[in-house]
């Protein structure tokens, strides 16, 4: 979710593929959030609580209040509201789970309903826990899926590698759903099949995207970061590079999320 200026390119650039099923395989589920109780488990997540920017320009302080998140009817409602906060004219929440819940390789599957408008950005995401191969993002990035709330059709499935800014890399593709609120209409799910040296994307089952070892490793020096410990992050931004000024109009907006799972193949 940081390399706006790549993802921005990818944009205008990214070619789709066509979608197409994903092999049958058998998964055993090993790990599961589906945010129910009164508050959120503290023990799984963690609250990023600041105002830097996303390295975007974004416009929200993320807090840990109430306001913000909150679980309610077995959805985490992650909130985006107008309003004056210490250094910033937007709150929204952003939360994680490295330390208390960290990963390499299954299926990650989130059920999820993203907003709609202008200046929404919803994303589920992966980061390196031990960035091993240095700072972002020679340690990687793997978008599971991140949208535009102004273009509520389209939702982006991304890796990041490689040098910095701005010789950073990245392997993306986009996915297009024509209807008036795109996938913004309901819930849908959002999955990766993360194998040793090879990632697919899929929606609602079905798979758009795939990146491999040999997608990486092409480039002179780069390595492939994908074998390591990865978290969470569930969060929603408000404007910034990649999407502009939001309108203030539809606000507050929420992202609501049903569940987090991950299943090993047996």
């Amino acid at each position: 979710m940081k390399a706006l200026p790549l993802l921005l390119l990818l944009c205008s650039t990214s070619i789709l593929l066509h979608a197409q099923n994903s092999k049958d395989k058998k998964w055993k589920l090993v790990w599961e959030e589906n945010f129910n109780g009164s508050q959120l488990d503290t023990s799984i997540w963690n609250y990023e609580v600041n105002d830097e920017g996303g390295g975007n320009h974004e416009l929200q302080y993320y807090t840990a209040r109430k306001e913000n998140s909150y679980l309610e009817n077995g959805l985490l409602h992650i909130k985006a509201i107008k309003e004056p906060y210490l250094t910033r004219q937007y709150t929204s929440a952003r939360i994680t789970t490295k330390g208390k819940a960290d990963f390499t390789f299954g299926k990650m599957e989130i059920r999820a309903k993203i907003p709609v408008g202008r200046g929404m950005w919803p994303a589920i995401w992966m980061m390196p826990t031990d960035s091993k191969f240095g700072h972002w993002p020679w340690s990687g990035e793997i978008d599971i899926m991140e949208t535009k709330g102004q273009e509520p059709d389209s939702l982006y499935g991304t890796i990041h590698f490689g040098p910095a800014y701005p010789n950073n890399r990245y392997l993306g593709s986009k996915l297009v759903r024509v209807t008036p609120d795109g996938w913004g209409d309901d819930f849908h799910t959002y999955a990766i099949i993360w194998q040793k040296n090879k990632i697919e994307w899929l929606v609602d089952g079905v798979k758009f995207h795939e990146g491999t070892i040999a997608n990486v490793t092409n480039i002179k020096n780069v390595p492939y970061p994908f074998n390591e410990r990865f978290h969470f992050i569930l969060n929603m931004a408000v404007g910034g590079d990649f999407l502009g000024n939001p309108d203030d109009s539809i606000l507050p907006k929420e992202f609501l999320v049903d569940y987090v799972k991950v299943y090993q193949e047996q």
